[in-house]
């Protein structure tokens, strides 16, 4: 998410006389009186810091998280005016001398706080620090989910400039493409136009227990939509009267998911419903329990939801299923063939439990077919999901253009004049993803590095820059017609035939097929009340290649598709989702490790030093200088916040007697191990990773994480 940010370039941006920071009664006029007495006036240092932040914000909070501590800073009007800022500004404070993925934890911890949650910019934190800037700058560079400002601790002392913190920002933010981003959104802070969507989907499921479908073309928004749905879901399970909400999202585009069979993959929902259970109360299940056989697997999924249902303090579970195609009889890939005779069985067991509930289980499914809902029967089979209730996701209004871009600018240091939004809706079709993309082309070409100014942005720029937007739109357009050459030909032809100029043939057939009319209209690909194609882009790319691209992909089904003919879209959200959990599992280790070797040895330092010195010269990865000498005039925390997963491994192994009854079987452990730090490998290169490598993590991470809850929770995280 990081490009190259010269961050030594704003080191004295705005050379001038500093200002007074207290004021005739000697209170420190950048930190807020009472967060002052609260916290500040008792570190000294941190109250220095905090106190540099004034030409920007205003403290008005301190407090400590373990050896971290955090403060909220209120922009002031210039920064809110500028950037957008609208809430106060979350800053990490670390001492130590390394950055590490603490931050991050303290980042998620705070955040989760339910009395902060909406008091905080959402995707934003400044990081103050004492590390090393490269060390620093690459695990910043890590992790895709938050925007992360850094300032070094002595910088901030030594500021000799009234547009430093600022010009930072401006720096940071002007260098990362925020329109550019093409995995789905997983934060409000990038959310838009859908919000009164999601509130209908919330009401259906937690309220009025119904089940949903959402349908629209690709890459308009269908899975930020289950992810902001799932996040309201979470929102509302901490506070609601029933008790605890469980949600989870399955992506049946997995191999991990769609390779299943029926029952298997109703075992997979249980299982996946208990870790979540787990992991909220702290606690550890023998999900090895859970084993469904084809003949007994209703009775078991009905049953175990019942179990969450009136023994668990569960009041309600929603399901979501995304990319639905994947397990539709006919339409689903080469291997998931056995859907064709799974689906109904799969769902006439979750229909029967949802009735059986009370509609407590309540599911989502999404996709761009719909044809899951539309059947009235598969195999000679009444279809269990038939005239269940679709949504379908409509263009963007021109207001909803508005405050995407408005927003995402101000971020980025664009102001769009007024007419830019009207424009870009009537160009784009009101297609989120395709406007985002038309307004990246025009931010590389904009200055947007400007601490006190935002760069205007006209019509004509995005005229001036039409052909580099159009070679851009080429892999998004093709990504939204494949769906029309699979499963909608004739509709496709018939988008080719219009784009020659035979309208009145069209309008013709559309009179007579109303069912082709309202699924083009459906998918937003008319103009409203018109049969003239929204999208205009969409339209020179089917005059010029329309017919080569329907040769290329109409001979495969989605399944087995040449992958040099499919999109390629890199999952930034999966691998920051592989760093994260880890991060969390690193960390639970080298506590783990500290704390049973120092019981082992009395607290005696040289004989913890020598176990992890066997342990670290059996590590195949160590190179460089003898174990011994990394512990010369450094404390063991410091040592073992360096090593790295594998050195972790070995450190265990060789003092397995001493962990045995922690993970008790040497070889799962060792297997885990390897996979975990496989996930180290993957994230570091930003390599693609499969659906089965990401079934792979989560299952050494399931298994690794269930046998860490065996530590009390006091000792985790103090290292």
């Amino acid at each position: 998410m990081y490009g190259e940010v010269p961050w030594e370039s704003t080191s004295c941006y705005g050379q001038g006389r500093e200002r007074n920071q207290y004021n005739i009664r000697g209170e420190n006029m950048a930190i807020r009186p009472e967060a002052d007495r609260a916290h500040f006036l008792r570190y000294n240092n941190e109250r220095e810091v905090a106190s540099k932040l004034d030409e920007a914000f205003d403290v008005t909070f301190g407090s400590t998280l373990g050896e971290l501590s955090f403060w909220f800073a209120a922009p002031k009007r210039n920064v809110r005016e500028r950037f957008g800022f609208n809430k106060e500004v979350l800053v990490i404070y670390s001492p130590h001398t390394r950055t590490d993925a603490r931050i991050f934890n303290a980042i998620h911890e705070v955040m989760a706080k339910e009395e902060f949650r909406y008091r905080l910019e959402v995707g934003l934190a400044i990081l103050v620090h004492n590390g090393d800037d490269e060390e620093t700058r690459r695990l910043l560079q890590s992790q895709a989910e938050w925007v992360i400002i850094p300032f070094k601790e002595s910088e901030l002392k030594d500021l000799c400039g009234s547009l430093f913190v600022r010009a930072r920002i401006a720096d940071v933010l002007g260098s990362i493409d925020l329109f550019g981003m093409t995995s789905p959104i997983t934060t409000d802070r990038y959310f838009f136009g859908r919000n009164e969507l999601v509130q209908q989907l919330l009401v259906r499921t937690i309220r009025q227990g119904e089940n949903s479908g959402l349908f629209g073309l690709r890459k308009t928004g269908k899975t930020s939509v289950l992810y902001a749905l799932e996040r309201r879901i979470q929102a509302h399970s901490q506070t609601w009267e029933g008790g605890r909400i469980l949600v989870q999202l399955f992506d049946c585009s997995n191999p991990g998911i769609h390779s299943c069979r029926w029952w298997q993959l109703l075992e997979e929902i249980i299982i996946r419903l208990q870790h979540a259970l787990d992991v909220e109360r702290a606690s550890s299940s023998d999900i090895g329990a859970y084993k469904f056989k084809m003949a007994e697997a209703p009775r078991q999924f009905t049953n175990q939801v019942k179990l969450f249902l009136t023994k668990r303090g569960v009041s309600r579970i929603i399901l979501l299923f995304d990319e639905i195609e994947y397990i539709t009889p006919g339409i689903e890939g080469i291997l998931a063939r056995h859907w064709d005779q799974d689906f109904v069985p799969f769902w006439q067991t979750i229909r029967a439990t949802h009735q059986e509930a009370n509609g407590r289980l309540t599911f989502v499914i999404a996709g761009v077919n719909p044809r899951c809902l539309t059947e009235a029967r598969f195999n000679e089979q009444p279809n269990p999901l038939f005239q269940i209730q679709p949504y379908y996701l409509e263009p963007f209004t021109v207001d909803s253009v508005r405050e995407m871009v408005r927003t995402i600018g101000r971020w980025a240091g664009l102001k769009p004049k007024e007419d830019v939004y009207p424009y870009l809706k009537e160009r784009y079709g009101g297609h989120p993803f395709l406007i985002r993309i038309a307004c990246s082309e025009v931010w590389k070409h904009k200055n947007k590095k400007n601490p006190e100014h935002l760069e205007l942005v006209t019509v004509h720029d995005f005229e001036k820059l039409a052909p580099q937007i159009q070679e851009r739109l080429a892999q998004p357009i093709k990504d939204i017609l494949l769906s029309l050459v699979w499963w909608y030909p004739e509709e496709y032809e018939l988008l080719q035939i219009l784009v020659e100029g035979d309208e009145t043939f069209v309008k013709e057939y559309l009179e007579a097929e109303q069912k082709s009319l309202l699924q083009l209209a459906r998918y937003g690909l008319f103009r409203e009340g018109t049969h003239e194609l929204a999208i205009s882009d969409l339209k020179e790319f089917l005059k010029q290649y329309g017919e080569t691209y329907k040769k290329e992909v109409s001979p495969f089904t989605r399944g087995d598709m040449p992958p040099e003919l499919l999109p390629e879209i890199p999952d930034l959200q999966t691998l920051s989702q592989l760093f994260a959990k880890r991060c969390e599992v690193e960390l639970k280790l080298r506590s783990i490790i500290y704390l049973y070797l120092g019981m082992a040895h009395g607290w005696n330092e040289r004989g913890m030093v020598n176990a992890i010195i066997k342990g670290l010269r059996r590590a195949p990865s160590r190179r460089g200088p003898d174990p011994k000498e990394l512990f010369v005039g450094r404390p063991i925390k410091d040592v073992l916040h360096e090593l790295y997963t594998l050195e972790l491994k070995f450190i265990i192994l060789e003092n397995w007697d001493l962990f045995k009854p922690v993970f008790e079987h040497k070889a799962r452990f060792e297997m885990n191990m390897d996979t975990i730090n496989k996930a180290r490998r993957v994230d570091a290169h930003t390599k693609p990773v499969s659906g089965s490598e990401v079934e792979e993590f989560m299952n050494s991470y399931t298994w690794l994480f269930s046998k860490l809850k065996k530590i009390p929770e006091e000792y985790i995280g103090k290292l």
